[in-house]
């Protein structure tokens, strides 16, 4: 692979974008993230990760389409500050990686969702 050397924004913005990445893919490894949106999504939504399937949709349900809209929107607004904070939500899957992946990506042609 080659050697390219990047701005410090440009490398904000790659993490960012790999960070984007492992949260798309549910593959948030870092404990400290993993605390921070569980602490955000019991603020936001009332419930956590842990929190049982029938027990979201009864939250859920109790709740007004403006509600739940209004809700997605602070979740929405926390994600985008939680990546550019400068965690690395996945540690062990590094920009490396993260770069060949997308060049397999573009080579087989496939769809890359941001």
């Amino acid at each position: 692979m080659r050697q390219i050397m990047v701005s410090e924004s440009t490398f904000r913005k790659l993490i960012e974008l790999k960070n984007h990445w492992s949260f798309q893919q549910g593959r948030v490894t870092n404990p400290e993230v993993l605390r921070i949106l569980n602490k955000v999504k019991k603020e936001i939504f009332g419930y956590t990760d842990s929190t049982p399937p029938r027990e979201i949709e009864e939250i859920c349900k109790k709740k007004s389409r403006e509600q739940l809209e209004m809700e997605r929107e602070r979740f929405t607004e926390a994600y985008q500050k939680l990546l550019v904070s400068g965690y690395d939500f996945e540690p062990e899957y590094t920009l490396d990686e993260h770069i060949r992946r997308m060049l397999e990506l573009i080579d087989e042609e496939k769809e890359i969702y941001l």
